[in-house]
């Protein structure tokens, strides 16, 4: 059920919002999304080889049947944008209340609705399981799918596995086609600056939702303590007094900074999403301010 991961006010918040791009995609298919380019018409304009997902309705059978190999049509005059939802399933999720993972499964959702709604392909990347990919989800009759390919990601609780720069890494290697890649994460990962880098580097338009808690930005926390690491598994003991709080709030916000920086020099996006606030409403309050939709 769709209400499961975003309730009925935030579905209405977003109803009509549509991705905006900086880069220009070449489309597969004839749909939705109007090229900005001046002067084209509507005919075919040249082959490319064939990837999952793509729609077999454009795939040349005369050119299959002569050289075994499957080409896709494309066309000038309308983009066919793919957007791939990495959704961080990694331990460090499973904190707040609602937990951080819970808050990524309703902003995955979300920004996968306003690309079927859009007529771009969607792609669910899971960070964490290592499983295949899930084929590409198309226009609004695939809402119904988005929501239970979440749910059960979801429902399935944290896992170990590869991390959010392993995943960006994976995703600019494979025979993917470049497009929109949204990180919904909490961004805890040292390497993802860089990884953002390369999906930048690759033809991809990166752009991430950071999800954290109050709790996270602003600990209240006294005394000596002994904090596990989420993802290793170890342990270290501080004493929670203001000068290693200071220390901890100035570390975290050197790091989100520096997330920021590489996606605002890759001329992609970035948003802090606080996870007690509702996801509908940051959509509408600070991305669409912030250029992300039309």
């Amino acid at each position: 059920m769709l209400t499961s991961l975003l309730d009925s006010r935030s579905l209405r918040l977003i109803e009509g919002f549509r991705f905006r791009t900086s880069r220009m995609y070449r489309g597969a298919q004839r749909g939705e999304r109007l090229s900005k380019k001046k002067g084209i018409s509507i005919e075919f304009a040249d082959y490319r080889n064939y990837s999952d997902g793509d729609d077999l309705r454009h795939l040349d059978w005369n050119v299959f049947a002569r050289l075994d190999t499957p080409v896709i049509r494309t066309y000038q005059d309308e983009e066919d944008l793919h957007v791939y939802l990495l959704v961080d399933l990694s331990p460090s999720m499973d904190f707040g209340e609602p937990t951080k993972l819970r808050v990524a499964g309703s902003m995955g959702l979300a920004m996968g609705l306003i690309g079927l709604a859009g007529g771009d392909a969607v792609h669910l990347l899971p960070i964490g399981p290592k499983m295949a990919p899930l084929p590409a989800m198309r226009g609004r009759a695939a809402t119904v799918r988005l929501s239970h390919a979440l749910d059960r990601v979801i429902e399935g609780g944290s896992v170990g596995g590869s991390s959010p720069s392993e995943a960006i890494r994976r995703l600019v290697h494979s025979s993917a086609r470049p497009g929109l890649a949204i990180v919904i994460s909490d961004g805890l990962d040292p390497e993802l600056p860089n990884a953002l880098n390369l999906l930048g580097s690759r033809g991809f338009e990166p752009a991430m939702v950071q999800v954290l808690t109050s709790g996270e930005l602003n600990p209240d926390l006294e005394g000596d303590l002994r904090l596990l690491d989420a993802e290793a598994g170890t342990a270290v003991e501080i004493t929670a007094n203001r000068g290693t709080l200071d220390a901890y709030k100035q570390a975290l916000d050197e790091h989100n900074r520096a997330l920021e920086s590489a996606l605002i020099r890759l001329r992609g996006r970035y948003g802090l999403f606080l996870a007690e606030e509702n996801p509908g409403e940051f959509l509408a309050r600070e991305l669409a301010k912030g250029g992300w939709f039309q």
